[in-house]
């Protein structure tokens, strides 16, 4: 063993650890970030369901395809746009004939 480098591994290790331990921080703020992904998209798609915030379907509808970038995102999502657009629209004609008929 050199005389000059005994420290240096020592270091090393220090480093080595250090980065382990960053890692770990890293994976743990990741999971809690996705879980919390996870829970808003849990919410919102109850709020669509029961239609229980005013606009949130056509919002939904209208912009969803926009927001996604990725071609295979766009495609998996395509059935539940439609479905919004479809249930948006049954809801627009039953209000329409509510109205017309107040008047």
């Amino acid at each position: 063993m050199s005389l000059l480098g005994g420290s240096d591994l020592k270091e090393q290790q220090k480093i080595n650890e250090l980065e382990l331990k960053i890692n770990r921080e890293k994976q743990k703020l990741d999971k809690k970030l996705t879980r919390q992904k996870i829970l808003l998209g849990a919410f919102l798609v109850d709020a669509l369901e029961k239609n229980s915030v005013d606009g949130l379907r056509e919002y939904t509808a209208d912009n969803l395809l926009d927001f996604l970038s990725r071609q295979t995102d766009k495609d998996l999502m395509a059935d539940l746009v439609k479905e919004l657009k479809d249930r948006a629209s049954v809801e627009n004609n039953n209000e329409a004939k509510i109205d017309s008929k107040l008047f």
